[in-house]
């Protein structure tokens, strides 16, 4: 039967936000990194995706379906100083299940969000330290 009650069809999908640091202390190379990182997760994932783009203010937000996505059309600019604050704040409006933060770690934060964020940084950021939350180098 297609319907049944008591029975859902429909299941819960895991919301996933990822903050992309365009500071100007991402050089051209890291930010293509990145750009293969966020391209790699839009693909294995079932879940929906939330890009928050940012330096010091947020430069662009997109959504992604799970399993789709391109990003073919989406500029990465910024080049400003970095505060993760208002990025984060961003991504909280999106009510996450998890974030994952694209950085180098270097710039302030005055927000703490209630669910789990994971910084993802360059090797030769390994030594960072991050704010809260668990930090993973990227290899």
């Amino acid at each position: 039967m297609p319907w049944e009650l008591g029975v859902s069809s429909s299941k819960s999908v895991p919301r996933l936000v990822v903050i992309v640091d365009v500071s100007g202390s991402i050089d051209g190379a890291l930010m293509e990194r990145f750009a293969r990182e966020i391209e790699a997760i839009t693909r294995r994932i079932e879940a929906g995706l939330v890009l928050v783009i940012g330096d010091e203010r947020v430069q662009r937000v997109e959504h992604f379906e799970p399993g789709r996505g391109t990003l073919r059309d989406i500029q990465f600019k910024g080049g400003g100083g970095t505060d993760f604050t208002p990025l984060l704040e961003e991504a909280d409006t999106h009510r996450p299940d998890i974030a994952v933060v694209l950085t180098d770690l270097e710039g302030p934060t005055r927000f703490r969000p209630r669910w789990p964020v994971i910084w993802a940084v360059p090797e030769a950021h390994a030594a960072a330290v991050a704010p809260f939350g668990r930090k993973l180098v990227l290899s």
